[in-house]
Order: C-alpha cells, then sequence, then structure tokens
C-alpha cells in the first residue's frame, strides 16, 4: 500500500509489514510517521490524547475522588486503553481509515468506541460461558475442567473492558487445540 496521504509525497511507501496487530495503534503511528502521512506534531498531539485519555480513565477509576493512582495502576489503565483504541481501530479494516480516525478523534473516543466492542465481546462470553460448563466434553482431561471451572471463570469475573481490556486468559487446552494467552476476543473464539 502506497502512502496515501495527498498532500505529503515523501517517495516512501507505507509497509504493511511495519503494522504489529497486538500493538497496532502505536505501530500504526510509527509507520505513518515514518512514511510521511504524519508529522511530528500528530504524533505528540496523539501522546497527548493518550495522557488525557488515562486522566479520564483514572477519574471514572477513582469516581471522581482522586486524580491519583499507583504507577502500576495506570500502566494498567493505559494499557486497557491502548487496547480498546487497537480494537477499534482494527474494526476499520483499513490503514488508511484508522490513520484518518487517529489523527482527527479524540484518543478518548476511540478508546470508547472500542470499549464498547470489547464490552459486547465480553458478554457474549459470559453467556457462552454459561452454555459450555454444561455441554463439556464427557471425557475432559483435569486440565481441561480446571479451566472451565477455575480459569474461565476467575477470568470472567475479573474482567473489565473498561479498565483492563488487555487481560488475558492463558490456557493449554490439547483437547480443542488452544494453547497459550487469549485476549477476549479469542475467548470468545475457545467457547464458541
Amino acid at each position: 500500500m502506497a502512502c496515501e496521504n495527498t498532500a505529503v509525497t515523501t517517495g516512501r511507501d507505507f509497509n504493511e509489514a511495519n503494522i504489529d496487530f497486538s500493538n497496532y495503534t502505536s505501530s500504526l503511528a510509527e509507520e505513518a510517521l515514518r512514511c510521511g502521512i504524519y508529522t511530528d506534531d500528530d504524533v505528540a498531539g496523539i501522546q497527548v490524547g493518550l495522557m488525557e485519555a488515562l486522566s479520564e480513565v483514572i477519574g471514572f477509576y477513582t469516581h471522581g475522588q482522586s486524580t491519583s493512582v499507583k504507577i502500576e495502576r495506570a500502566s494498567e489503565f493505559s494499557n486497557s486503553i491502548l487496547y480498546n483504541t487497537d480494537t477499534y481501530l482494527i474494526s476499520l479494516r483499513s490503514h488508511s481509515a484508522a490513520w484518518e480516525q487517529l489523527r482527527e478523534r479524540k484518543i478518548l473516543e476511540l478508546y470508547g468506541k472500542g470499549y464498547v466492542i470489547n464490552k459486547g465481546l465480553y458478554e457474549k462470553a459470559k453467556i457462552l460461558y454459561g452454555k459450555a460448563r454444561y455441554s463439556r466434553l464427557k471425557n475432559g482431561s483435569v486440565e481441561y475442567n480446571k479451566t472451565l471451572d477455575t480459569y474461565l471463570y476467575n477470568y470472567l469475573k475479573t474482567y473489565n473492558p473498561k479498565f483492563n481490556a488487555h487481560d488475558r486468559l492463558y490456557v493449554n487446552l490439547k483437547e480443542i487445540g488452544f494453547k497459550g494467552g487469549y485476549r477476549i476476543n479469542r475467548v470468545v473464539d475457545l467457547l464458541e
């Protein structure tokens, strides 16, 4: 895909190989900057937007009672903001649409749109989990049963698409071909 910004002609092509879908927002911004689609000011604006979104999320978390949290918690919130933002931008199915949204919209708005998607996945996962517990494999391994009864239960109990959307469930289920760390969209795949 060639650089798609007519205002900037740098001769450098947009390289999809530089896009990391597990770090979509950041890698998209880096590639858009490298390609000449973004300026340093655009990237600085995104960074400011991330800080503004973090401030808002901290306010959501503390119910407006405080503007500070521990560094570890702030890091978790930042990861959740980026994961929700990634979810929305990836849902556009177009790098050019994604970089336009990233430049033109506030990060908090992109986070909110991604939150809606991840909340829907979370609700779907809870319904599928209820069904999976009662339609489990008859001869499932101890690990399979423990995953259904403990790991999935605890993951869904503590998952919050607003504050920890990026959290993963780690499983090793040979019976159904799943092994590794799965985020909410893949947890839905696991349960379907």
